[in-house]
């Protein structure tokens, strides 16, 4: 048997697996999704067909090891610290966040496959903003004119450790709903150019 550390650069969990197992079947029993960014095996960047292969086939035979994707930074919010606060930052500014949330409202949330029942959401608010497991709502401010969450971390704390801990998940859930973005945006800017062609000014 083999312990194997599973996860992204967020969260990642041991698991008890069997050596003649596909790394595919462990990375989708631990739901992490492999579709985006890069899937590495003890530091080592995956190959195409590499996931349907088993550790045993990989050359892991050892007592442990480490299957991890680490999502792409392009086009999806990332996090700056800076003494006691914590900077979440879109890849996009507060105005397409408007403009996503008035014609594509869908594309600022993410729904169970199943129930189809929103399970996060993410708006343009005011204030400093707030993140949790249900939704994200960025703030008033900008860094360098993209959108931003400010969050506080408490004296004493570990910040990476004090992040993962309290907006880890809703970190990822975010990027999820954030890659979609520029596609929503380019088919609004397509939807309001017909139209615009259609208007004759006499």
């Amino acid at each position: 048997m083999l312990k194997v550390f599973v996860g992204n650069n967020i969260n990642r969990k041991a698991v008890i697996v069997s050596e003649d197992t596909t790394l595919r079947k462990v990375l989708e029993d631990n739901q992490v999704d492999y579709g985006v960014g890069m899937t590495s095996l003890d530091g080592a960047t995956l190959q195409t067909g590499d996931l349907d292969k088993t550790f045993a086939q990989l050359g892991i035979t050892g007592e442990q090891c480490y299957l991890l994707n680490t999502a792409k930074a392009v086009n999806a919010a990332g996090i700056k610290v800076l003494g006691l606060t914590a900077v979440v930052v879109s890849d996009h500014t507060p105005d397409e966040l408007k403009e996503i949330a008035k014609y594509r409202p869908e594309a600022m949330m993410l729904k169970d496959p199943e129930t189809k029942e929103v399970t996060f959401g993410v708006c343009q608010g005011k204030g400093d903003g707030s993140i949790n497991r249900v939704g994200a709502e960025f703030g008033e401010g900008t860094s360098d004119g993209k959108a931003i969450i400010t969050l506080k971390i408490p004296v004493g704390t570990d910040p990476k450790e004090y992040i993962e801990e309290k907006v880890g998940v809703a970190i990822l859930n975010l990027q999820k709903v954030e890659r979609g973005w520029d596609a929503a945006l380019e088919e609004i800017a397509q939807e309001k150019a017909a139209v615009l062609g259609t208007i004759e000014i006499l």
